[in-house]
């Protein structure tokens, strides 16, 4: 599933992405017309008060993040692969691809390179990811995003 989120909602966009779920961020919201009459169109995701002629529109009321991602919790939670989180570049929406340490020396941090082993590459901006200290916290907001209502996952057996 795809979503597009407007102008007023990047940094929403960016921890769909690290979700795992596939998340455009567009200023104009004109790309929504080559969508129409597909068979299974993107949610837009707002915050303006203005009308969108866009069946697929969802509002959100809150201006933080974390609790926009509750709001839609619902909606993204089916389309919440665990094997796809923190698989895409925040800023290009691209899945990231491993790549051999040796091969990133030069593009982190000198402590970085030593302290860790394993790194993901995106392919278009070429940015570095490894599993460092803000992989906890993500990890809790996956946890609270993945709760039922009544505080459980999965099925009771």
């Amino acid at each position: 599933m795809k979503f597009v989120c407007d102008a007023m909602l990047g940094k929403l966009a960016k921890y769909l992405r690290i979700l795992g779920l596939d998340a455009e961020y567009s200023k104009d919201l004109k790309i929504l017309k080559q969508y129409i009459g597909q068979p299974d169109p993107p949610y837009l995701l707002t915050r303006t008060t203005k009308k969108v002629a866009y069946e697929r529109t969802i509002f959100l009321r809150s201006d933080k993040v974390r609790v926009q991602l509750l709001e839609i919790r619902e909606i993204i939670r089916p389309f919440i692969d665990p094997d796809k989180i923190m698989n895409r570049c925040i800023e290009c929406n691209v899945e990231l691809m491993d790549v051999e340490k040796k091969h990133i020396e030069q593009k982190v941090p000198e402590f970085v390179f030593h302290r860790y082993g394993q790194f993901r590459e995106c392919p278009r901006c070429e940015k570095v990811y490894w599993e460092g200290s803000h992989t906890t916290g993500m990890t809790l907001l996956v946890n609270e995003i993945m709760e039922t209502k009544a505080g459980k996952t999965g099925n009771a057996g």
